[in-house]
């Protein structure tokens, strides 16, 4: 590349300053780029406009044989793909949405051990009047080929806009993969299972007495135990018990919430109640099985009907959970997967056509960024007793192909044929899923007569269980 090119792409891009850094202890990335660097990196330059994840973590990884384009940065010693990487301890990040020529400065701070933003814009613009001082120990964006990793970025962040990463980040933006959630979840993944062994081994002790059915503690009953026996000596228990009780009933079924100390905001999303307030009978079993009461309210209330809105949150969901560990994000990203591939009437609606088409490609460039080994990890394994399916996707995108499969019948939805057959394609070679659905060939519209059964594949005896189970109102 000749030096015009390069004086171009360094003026129009952005540039993130990292400053007195441990040496060859810090393992640096940004979007699905990860390096361990060295003593002379100073930081990253000619990043393309637009939304990134910077993040980093600390570990005592010995520095190899620098790059020889990018002597600044030490040759990777964790695996890089196109979707993810492998490797580091605890994970810090944030967002940012880059402009062109911007220059964001992160310091090392040595007491507290961590990355901190500099805030003073006076201070910025020093650092950024002297910026070709720090061009030598900058590491290039693999922007260009061969080694260009932006076009499998851009198929992760193509939905994420400014709002969104000020709606659901804070204003300094950090996310860790070591949060206060994190803690909470697993203390009370283990606070279920002592319980049930306990129970188990007092069924075994006692001789002719029946085994008791298994019971499920709700994540209220864990804060409600948590409150009484850390707060029995201070105000009234009971009104810290309604206050929390309320909040957990809002956000039962996602763990990242606006309470103090919690990272990301994301948008809470009840699977348990997918249908309107006040609903009986009918109603209530029908939007338990079919969550696009659920999805239509949210979508055109708190998304105020923008495919971008909600496909931004979702890709900031995955990015953060991919990237940062972070186990609120996998939450949030599992609720939003289910939400809509469960949404059966809107699947087949014209109203949601391109919403779908949208969120089909968005979930194929994701499952196809990843190993097919990511979700049998432990760590993604729901703690709830009642939901120990750790592969929960496998089922919730069978439920959608038999949908669109069913609206193909009815002469609907056949935009989404093309999407659908590209994701069954990479589900199939990647993790050995079948997704029910002929999505090659036009079918011949018939007539559909209540006697008639819509759909009928090798998956017809699939039942929801645990959580996400249906509410059938006799």
């Amino acid at each position: 590349m000749d030096n015009d090119t390069l004086k171009r792409l360094f003026k129009a891009g952005a540039i993130i300053l990292v400053l007195d850094a441990p040496p060859n202890q810090l393992e640096f990335g940004i979007d699905v780029n990860c390096w361990n660097t060295g003593p002379r990196f100073k930081g990253i330059k000619i990043i393309p406009p637009g939304p990134h994840f910077v993040y980093y973590s600390l570990h005592n990884t010995k520095a190899t044989e620098p790059d020889s384009e990018n002597a600044d940065i030490v040759k990777e010693t964790v695996e890089v793909t196109d979707g993810g990487t492998t490797g580091g301890d605890v994970r810090v990040g944030f967002w940012h949405l880059f402009e062109s020529g911007e220059v964001v400065v992160m310091k090392w701070n040595a007491y507290n051990e961590e990355m901190e933003l500099e805030k003073d814009q006076e201070q910025i613009a020093r650092y950024k009047a002297g910026i070709q001082e720090f061009d030598p120990f900058l590491g290039a964006y693999p922007l260009l080929p061969p080694s260009s990793t932006y076009p499998a970025w851009l198929k992760l962040a193509n939905h994420i806009k400014k709002p969104t990463i000020e709606t659901v980040f804070h204003a300094d933006g950090f996310v860790n993969s070591h949060d206060d959630q994190l803690e909470a979840e697993l203390a009370r993944a283990e606070k279920i299972i002592h319980r049930q062994q306990e129970a188990d081994k007092r069924n075994t002790e006692a001789e002719g007495a029946p085994i008791q059915p298994r019971t499920t503690t709700t994540i209220q009953e864990e804060v409600e135990e948590h409150v009484t026996e850390s707060d029995q000596d201070s105000q009234p228990v009971e009104n810290e018990l309604h206050a929390l009780g309320q909040k957990v009933n809002e956000t039962e079924t996602q763990l990242v919430t606006n309470m103090k100390g919690a990272s990301v905001a994301f948008t809470p999303i009840n699977l348990r109640s997918s249908f309107r307030k006040g609903a009986i009978g009918e109603e209530v079993t029908r939007y338990s099985l079919d969550k696009s009461w659920l999805l239509n309210d949210l979508f055109t209330t708190t998304y105020k009907s923008d495919v971008s809105a909600y496909l931004g949150e979702y890709q900031t969901a995955f990015v953060t959970m991919l990237l940062a560990y972070h186990l609120g994000a996998f939450r949030q990203w599992k609720s939003m997967t289910i939400l809509a591939c469960q949404s059966t009437e809107a699947i087949t609606s014209p109203n949601y056509t391109r919403f779908f088409s949208e969120f089909i490609q968005t979930l194929h460039n994701q499952l196809a960024s990843i190993p097919s080994s990511f979700f049998m990890d432990l760590l993604f394994a729901s703690p709830d007793e009642d939901d120990m399916t750790a592969n929960f996707l496998e089922l919730t995108l069978k439920t959608m192909g038999r949908s669109i499969q069913s609206g193909f019948r009815r002469g609907q939805c056949s935009e989404l044929r093309r999407p659908m057959r590209e994701l069954q394609k990479t589900v199939l070679e990647s993790f050995e899923w079948k997704i029910p659905g002929d999505f090659k060939k036009v079918e011949k519209l018939v007539e559909i007569t209540p006697d008639v059964e819509m759909v009928s594949d090798e998956d017809d005896d699939y039942e929801e269980e645990g959580e996400y189970a249906p509410v059938v109102v006799e």
